[in-house]
């Protein structure tokens, strides 16, 4: 896909907490794992890990103008595209979750319709999707596996699938909900907000317990937009999302917040600089920030917080020919012999024109 830049577009540099020193031996690096390999136009949505496993999901252009959906596996060794034919020929993939490696969901959509499809540790099978009134689906929806059951997350509707079959609930008019994410199958936790003319905003959290979804407390911020969530535990649930700039004109501002079984706390310190979009643990109690950067110049930018203290740290960047506009659209634990994956797209400049390619990076360890 071909993006034609505005004239002297660039990065806004943010103030920043503690910065690893370049070079330093003792710090893990972020390192490019899969780059530029799809054909232009690719775009990578999701990740997940289980195991040595991890799977990422998105789309590639093929011909000018239609978009075909990829999967990606990472075997403990190398990025591979999985062509198992029990795949659906989706336009796009939008989201992977993982309860184990025996137990892999993803979800995508084309004109015809939406698809769900499980990875049993061998094969894909396709899960036939939720039957919604009038023949609605849930859009650009987000997937989360629990043993046992799965929640689907878009639009206007809250899905499950236990048992072999699904039940689906209506949001009310305007609810908005923009990730779930869930560590068991007893529990599920679900972000975003509610927006309606003549109506008060809100920041939106819901939970999913004992059989049905309710909606629970949620920061005391008006203006807060949930855009992903990360549950380590019912007692720990780590929130981002932006609000307006102070200004009312410039760039929205990150929030993230922790749930700590009782209330929800501002952790969101230093952090500055992008639009927050994804957050995962780092499997020591802490968290792993990422999303767009400010402004089209630059590597991409990760904040870490081990509960305590920020520490802000750049990204590999694509150094074949000029590039810019490395983003991150999503994090995910890591696997054996490394740390976090990240996923998104970075774009490749010739001239006044960007074309988007998809970029896989992952922590490496001490």
């Amino acid at each position: 896909m071909a993006v034609t830049l505005a004239a002297g577009a660039a990065l806004v540099t943010p103030a920043t907490a503690e910065t690893p020193a370049a070079g330093a031996a003792h710090e893990p690096r972020w390192e490019i794992s899969l780059a530029g390999s799809l054909p232009d136009g690719a775009w990578l949505k999701s990740v997940t890990s289980a195991g040595r496993s991890a799977w990422a999901v998105g789309s590639e252009s093929i011909y000018e103008g239609t978009a075909d959906g990829v999967v990606l596996r990472w075997d403990g060794r190398r990025w591979r595209q999985d062509r198992d034919p029990a795949l659906p020929p989706v336009h796009y993939w939008n989201s992977v979750d993982a309860s184990s490696a025996h137990d892999v969901w993803a979800y995508g959509w084309n004109d015809d319709g939406e698809y769900v499809v499980r990875h049993d540790g061998r094969r894909w099978r396709q899960v036939p999707p939720p039957e919604l009134p009038g023949g609605e689906n849930h859009g650009a929806a987000e997937v989360a596996a629990g043993s046992h059951r799965v929640w689907l997350a878009g639009r206007e509707w809250l899905s499950t699938y236990a048992h072999g079959s699904w039940t689906s609930e209506k949001l009310p008019r305007g609810v908005d909900v923009i990730d779930v994410d869930s560590r068991s199958s007893r529990s599920a936790w679900a972000v975003g907000g509610f927006w309606h003319v003549g109506e008060e905003s809100r920041p939106l959290v819901m939970r999913w317990q004992d059989g049905a979804w309710t909606e629970t407390a949620a920061p005391d911020d008006p203006d807060l937009r949930l855009t992903d969530v990360h549950v380590a535990s019912d007692r720990s649930v780590w929130a981002a999302g932006r609000v307006p700039a102070a200004d009312g004109e410039g760039f929205a501002e990150p929030r993230v917040y922790h749930w700590n079984g009782r209330t929800w706390r501002d952790v969101t310190g230093p952090v500055a600089g992008l639009f927050a979009e994804s957050v995962t643990g780092d499997g020591r109690g802490g968290i792993w920030l990422s999303g767009d950067p400010y402004g089209w110049a630059g590597p991409p930018v990760f904040w870490h917080y081990d509960g305590h203290r920020w520490t802000r740290h750049e990204g590999a960047a694509v150094t074949a020919g000029e590039t810019q506009a490395h983003e991150v659209s999503d994090l995910a634990p890591g696997t054996w012999g490394g740390g976090p994956w990240a996923v998104g797209s970075y774009a490749h400049v010739e001239g006044t024109t960007a074309y988007q390619h998809e970029l896989i990076e992952r922590l490496g360890r001490r």
